[in-house]
């Protein structure tokens, strides 16, 4: 009987051990996957802020591509009556020169007005897009940081034990001419009327025809001045904004390449006390299979507050192999999780003399482990995943 009384009590102590261990690694997975949640989260809204970065730099490529068409062609219709008028001066060539300038000279004036009109559509067309582009420079990494709170803390998935999470940066990376958003930066104006100009002459230039070659290279020439003049007086006085780029370097300098920090965001879940809701039972039954009371406290108690905090990290990316000049220009901006690090520029510098300092030194052996507890936390890939 006290044997048997003995393997009882073992055993009800183990199931509640048991009860307890498990309670714990279901509540660190589910934190674990409400921080990956909320990471990824965040990210996809910052991919689809650079995807309409990318549309609205299409769009202003567009409407400027327009504008340069008719701008293009009004001054096409000038060399053509500028070559007639001076056909009208000699007397062989004045009887077919003058009704043709006759004919011309209204179309040329029309193709003008029609040019204005355009004009003044596209600097209202333009301004609205740029004030867009700097709505969602600055308003998409609110919208990241709500859409990963919600993520992580509202849904029923991870809601108990979830209470709160967050991700960093909050406003966005730190951006080179001062403020938070976005990674991108105005371009120069030039580059979106080369686009457009490009854009025509390549069409122009693909075109297949009986005609012959010499006459081609001529009409290709004349067009291509043409676009040139074109191309100067639409990006002129302002009438176009400047599309924007993806940023090149930072504050001190250095190049930003894609797998940054500043295409990247690390998601802190935040869980409820052990001791709440159903978690509280196992937690019980964990002191009473240690023999403690219920003031005691417990290995397990102590781990399951450390992992009231959850780690991930996620990046948004150009899915591609162009140059990053044409990051801006296409729809391939997508949303992946990474390996949790943190960096080293996190770290408080004066944390980092210290450990240098304790280098070497008999007494301070115990502040050299702490630094490498640090430093393998900081710089090495932890995985959260």
């Amino acid at each position: 009987m006290l044997f048997s009384l003995f393997m009882a009590l073992f055993l009800i102590g183990t199931i509640y051990y048991v009860l307890g261990v498990g309670d714990a690694v279901i509540y660190r997975r589910i934190m674990q996957d409400s921080a990956d949640a909320g990471a990824h989260a965040a990210s996809v809204m910052g991919a689809k802020g650079m995807n309409l970065h990318a549309l609205l730099n299409v769009v202003m490529a567009v409407t400027a591509g327009i504008l340069l068409v008719i701008r293009s062609v009004e001054v096409l219709l000038e060399i053509i009556l500028s070559v007639l008028y001076g056909l009208a001066a000699s007397i062989i060539f004045a009887p077919k020169a003058v009704p043709l300038i006759g004919v011309l000279t209204p179309v040329e004036s029309t193709v003008e007005n029609v040019g204005d009109t355009v004009e003044q559509f596209v600097r209202v067309a333009h301004d609205a897009l740029d004030a867009a582009h700097h709505a969602i420079q600055h308003g998409y990494p609110l919208l990241a940081q709500v859409r990963a709170v919600d993520a992580m803390a509202f849904q029923d998935a991870y809601d108990p034990p979830v209470a709160a999470g967050f991700v960093v940066p909050l406003l966005g990376p730190r951006l080179p001419n001062g403020g938070r958003g976005l990674p991108i930066e105005k371009d120069d104006v030039g580059t979106l009327c080369d686009r457009a100009a490009d854009g025509l002459s390549n069409r122009l230039s693909s075109v297949s025809s009986k005609v012959p070659k010499w006459l081609l290279r001529f009409l290709g020439g004349v067009v291509s001045r043409a676009l040139r003049l074109g191309k100067r007086r639409t990006c002129a006085d302002g009438v176009v904004e400047s599309p924007r780029r993806v940023i090149t370097t930072r504050t001190d300098g250095t190049l930003v390449w894609l797998g940054h920090e500043e295409f990247q965001y690390r998601a802190y879940g935040i869980g409820r006390s052990a001791h709440e809701s159903h978690w509280r039972h196992g937690e019980n039954g964990i002191r009473m299979a240690q023999g403690g009371n219920n003031d005691g406290r417990s290995s397990t108690r102590d781990a399951h507050v450390v992992g009231r905090i959850g780690f991930a990290q996620s990046e948004y990316y150009f899915d591609g192999v162009e140059h990053n000049s044409e990051w801006l220009w296409k729809q391939r901006w997508r949303a992946r999780l990474r390996r949790f690090r943190i960096s080293r520029g996190w770290i408080p510098r004066g944390i980092l003399s210290a450990c240098s300092s304790a280098r070497g030194r008999g007494s301070l052996d115990s502040l050299t482990g702490l630094c490498d507890v640090a430093r393998d936390f900081s710089i090495n890939a932890v995985s959260a995943h």
